[in-house]
């Protein structure tokens, strides 16, 4: 999934909906973001998770055609997401 997509497919979603990243049998959140390589990597932590609005707020000077990715070992690449109650899980 391209940065573009992402936000195009969430544009009249609530802001405050929290993202997490579906791995396994648990759910963990996005913490942070960082850019590297035309990609865009979200990092799962244990801190709170991003907003949706955060999100957007600090991917507004990257480049929309980037691509997602979760930050593990190795980078898994994201393809979609499916809401829950109050979180967009990224799978």
């Amino acid at each position: 999934m391209r940065l573009n997509d992402f936000n195009l497919s969430t544009i009249d979603l609530h802001p405050a909906l929290t993202l997490y990243w579906e791995q396994a049998d648990r759910n963990l959140p996005v913490c942070n973001l960082q850019t590297r390589d035309h990609s865009l990597f979200l990092i799962t932590g244990t801190g709170r998770p991003l907003t949706l609005d955060q999100f957007r707020t600090r991917t507004q000077q990257v480049a929309p055609n980037v691509g997602l990715f979760v930050q593990a070992t190795p980078p898994t690449r994201l393809y979609g997401y499916r809401l829950v109650p109050h979180q967009i899980l990224f799978g």
